[in-house]
């Protein structure tokens, strides 16, 4: 199945997906987390300018980060493909969703990685397949302006790199 092109800069991936309800004070908890998350993720790359002592101190903050999470109960997900955008998201998944829904998307940013993102979404497409339905989503203006700002320097990360990898 071919995932359709998103309005903005996306990356492809296969990730763990999962998707469900969540009332108001799960999905601020939720975006509290993505926050956190996604300001390690669109962190700048080590430009190799810094200590040696400052670059180990980071080493053991990420690993103890990545322990901490790996002993919570993750919420699991079931890999998809996916294409990943500035403010959508387009899957693929065996189950329908209504069209107009909301939802509480938890994305894990690798199979290597315990961080998750929570997105809270509106369901704009889903079309059915013959290998499943394919669902595009949208959370235009429900992210805080800090959050969006990491999420989007994330997906322009992630873009860059895909379209480097095409080179």
């Amino acid at each position: 199945m071919i995932l359709p092109q998103l309005d903005t800069a996306s990356f492809d991936a296969q990730l763990p997906l999962l998707i469900r309800q969540a009332d108001a004070q799960e999905s601020a908890r939720a975006l509290l987390e993505t926050r956190l998350a996604l300001a390690i993720l669109a962190a700048p790359g080590d430009a190799g300018d810094g200590s040696a002592q400052l670059q180990r101190l980071e080493a053991k903050l990420d690993l103890s980060l990545e322990l901490a999470l790996r002993a919570r109960t993750q919420p699991g997900g079931q890999l998809c493909p996916c294409r990943i955008g500035l403010d959508s998201m387009a899957w693929q998944q065996a189950q329908p969703l209504p069209l107009g829904s909301q939802w509480l998307l938890s994305l894990q940013t690798g199979l290597d990685s315990a961080l998750t993102l929570h997105l809270p979404i509106c369901i704009r497409q889903c079309e059915q397949h013959a290998d499943g339905w394919l669902l595009r989503a949208d959370w235009s203006g429900a992210l805080p302006e800090a959050v969006q700002q990491n999420w989007e320097r994330w997906v322009f990360r992630g873009h860059r790199q895909q379209v480097g990898k095409r080179r």
